[in-house]
């Protein structure tokens, strides 16, 4: 982790250079860089996350931020919570037993907390987990909406979606290729491929593969991604698109470790508690196909069907205790959890415009269907489960071996319970111009959900939930590039936190429903030098559950009455004409419990700031800040961070770019996140790579 060599110390000089040489204002023109990339998220106009109307982010009543995928490509982000966690107020939460994939947003925690879309479509959230998709390879961009979204997308995310949109097949060939290789033992593959077949017909391949070692002992990684897209334009008005994508991971076998005092045992950074047999596996099979038909000028169709294949395994040790006195460490929770799930969907909505353009609707409806099955070795029907009391074994952290999970439990791994999963939507939306200058949006949504959830050793639990969901707002033009919006919209989130678990103790419950206020200002048009956006916000929801990060139990929760966050984001992109970008965002919010307390893990300041300076011709550096305020725990809480990452990329001609990234440049140590409260996760260290970007 501590790597002194030669190379490690002349790549970080490589990248200290160019960002010394521009704090003190040395600026050159630069000619050979013909692509522009947009870094901040304030600096895209078009956007399909926030609206089935067809509005621009200026249109719509609430904020969105857009992250570019040629910018997520040059920052070296290789999965979605890196780059999604650039946008303002989006902390990552990501452990193994989430799917590395948790995000905290607006003073809200936990996976449902933020909607997860590929390409419009969401994939729903099966016990506290979700995994794809995860690698940004193929990203056109991605799409952040803050607040509520229940009105567009169902049940959960009352701090935000967003939305996965991947790169589509085009006529004109072209392919890209990346080869990288770092620290760690660390590699990347990426492949890029899109061409024509006939007149009609057009193809897109996307190949990806990561490796490494990383940073903590038998930490090791491995993750592939594929995807293979046609479309055909059947006509002038008729254009079909089928896609298919399968994700492989084996992410790191890694829970943290233990602290003492409230911060990392300086002698365990590099350790790993897990046992030698541990398995963390997710693996990811997407189909969809959609026909997207204009009617006529004013009425569009879209229709798109969709199968989620999810098979994800479990088999580790997950908690560690330190004692400071004997150095020796007790571990517990020897756990094996499957998941099997397949989700079915389809989505149809019909939008039109009236009236000279001056009205819009969209009316549609979508039904899922999902199954789930969960084996493990703890269920309350298994005979032979874990004893959470007895089920522990312990080891010298000066001599650690790491023995097998038969060394910790002889449980057996049996059927612990099943789900069977019926949903329907309705929903509609309206924008109304009622001047030139002032515009009311509206939106509603009915769900309803049936679940069947059975349990062995536990009595079968039908449960029927249903909840109505809507959206006001309106937006008024200070100029063409200008506006100012105001809206109010209510949220709902299933009782078990996830529509495909239930529980006896919430088996009579709705959905539990949410409210927001939101006011804003936003200067965004394409093309021009400033782009900005303000939003003040306030968010209430009632009986909301949490994992207890002070149990190893995994079906213990804590039960929230009343938690609201309120709060003000601010976001910046400026362009120099010099060839210099600025930009940056900021969020300050006030979260609370009805008992005045803030809520656990959620932050409350949290900032980003970068820029990308293209220089002498050729070269470019990118610098980006990344701020995570503390951490709230009443006993531990985790202590704020700021993380810099820097790279500097060399355009050797027009088809060879060389790029030398240093995440984490100035070596902070932070926490990551936790996987219990006295269990920290190492955040990555200083890790130098070099990457050669080839174009055809």
């Amino acid at each position: 982790m501590n790597n002194k060599s030669k190379l490690h110390r002349a790549i970080t000089l490589a990248l200290a250079v160019p960002l010394l040489s521009s704090a003190s204002g040395v600026i050159f023109a630069a000619e050979d860089i013909q692509e522009v990339i947009i870094f901040g998220t304030q600096g895209r106009l078009d956007s399909v996350t926030a609206s089935r109307l067809d509005l621009s982010v200026l249109e719509t009543p609430a904020t969105v931020d857009v992250i570019d995928g040629n910018a997520i490509r040059a920052r070296i982000d290789t999965s979605v919570i890196e780059a999604v966690t650039r946008s303002a107020g989006f902390t990552s939460e990501a452990n193994p037993g989430n799917g590395h994939s948790s995000i905290a947003a607006r003073g809200f925690r936990g996976q449902g907390s933020v909607t997860k879309l590929y390409d419009g479509s969401n994939y729903f959230t099966a016990a506290g987990t979700i995994t794809f998709p995860f690698d940004t390879w193929g990203v056109e961009q991605i799409e952040v909406l803050k607040g509520p979204s229940s009105v567009l997308f169902g049940e959960g995310g009352i701090g935000g979606a967003i939305n996965i949109i991947p790169r589509t097949p085009q006529f004109e060939r072209s392919g890209a290729v990346r080869l990288m290789m770092g620290q760690d033992n660390s590699s990347f593959i990426g492949i890029d491929y899109t061409d024509s077949i006939n007149d009609s017909l057009a193809y897109r391949l996307d190949y990806s593969n990561k490796q490494s070692d990383n940073w903590v002992n038998n930490g090791e990684s491995d993750a592939e991604m594929f995807s293979f897209a046609l479309l055909w334009n059947v006509s002038n008005d008729l254009i079909l698109t089928a896609r298919y994508d399968r994700g492989d991971q084996s992410p790191m076998k890694y829970f943290g470790v233990p602290i003492a005092n409230g911060n990392f045992i300086p002698s365990l950074l590099e350790s790993n508690f897990n046992v030698a047999d541990a398995i963390v596996s997710y693996e990811d099979d997407s189909i969809r196909v959609k026909a997207d038909w204009s009617i006529s000028d004013d009425t569009n169709l879209q229709t798109e069907i969709y199968r989620l294949s999810t098979d994800r395994y479990w088999s580790n040790t997950e908690f560690y205790e330190y004692d400071d006195t004997t150095e020796i460490v007790t571990r517990w929770d020897p756990l094996v959890i499957g998941h099997d799930m397949t989700h079915n969907g389809l989505r149809s909505n019909l939008s039109s415009a009236f009236v000279q353009g001056r009205l819009k609707t969209s009316v549609g409806f979508e039904v899922n269907d999902i199954s789930f099955v969960r084996p493990s070795n703890f269920g309350p029907g298994n005979p032979n489960r874990v004893n959470f009391g007895t089920d522990i074994d312990t080891v010298d952290s000066n001599n650690f071996q790491p023995g097998t999970l038969l060394d910790l439990t002889t449980a057996d791994v049996m059927l612990d319970n099943t789900s069977d999963v019926r949903q329907y939507a309705l929903f509609s939306e309206a924008q109304f111009a009622l001047t030139d200058q002032l515009s009311l949006v509206g939106a509603l949504r009915f769900d309803d959900f049936s679940t069947q959830y059975v349990r062995l050793g536990r009595a079968t639990i039908n449960q029927d939930a249903d909840a109505l969901t809507g959206r006001i707002g309106a937006v008024f033009d200070l100029s063409e590039t200008t506006a100012i919006y105001a809206q109010y919209g209510t949220g709902a989130t299933h009782p078990s936190s996830s529509v495909v678990t239930a529980s006896a103790s919430n088996r009579e419950s709705d959905l539990i429903e949410s409210e927001q206020f939101e006011i804003g200002i936003k200067k965004q048009v394409n093309n021009t030098r400033l782009q900005w956006n303000a939003a003040i916000f306030d968010i209430v929801k009632n009986n909301l559950t949490e994992d207890d990060p002070d149990s190893a139990d995994p079906s213990d929760v804590i039960v929230i009455p009343e938690q609201s966050s309120r709060g003000i984001e601010l976001g910046l992109n400026y362009d120099f004409v010099s060839g210099l970008q600025l930009y940056g965002n900021v969020s300050f919010l006030n979260a609370e419990t009805d008992t005045g307390v803030t809520p656990t893990y959620v932050p409350e300041k949290t900032a980003n700031l970068g820029f990308a300076w293209n220089f002498l011709n050729n070269f470019r550096v990118i610098a980006d800040a990344r701020y995570v305020g503390e951490r709230f725990h009443s006993a531990r809480p985790i202590p704020g961070y700021t993380v810099i990452d820097a790279s500097l990329y060399w355009n050797v001609n027009n088809n060879l770019g060389i790029t030398l990234k240093a995440d984490n440049l100035f070596d902070e140590l932070y926490a990551s996140s936790s996987y219990y409260s006295s269990t920290w996760l190492v955040g990555k260290p200083r890790t130098l790579s070099i990457a050669a970007d080839f174009s055809f």
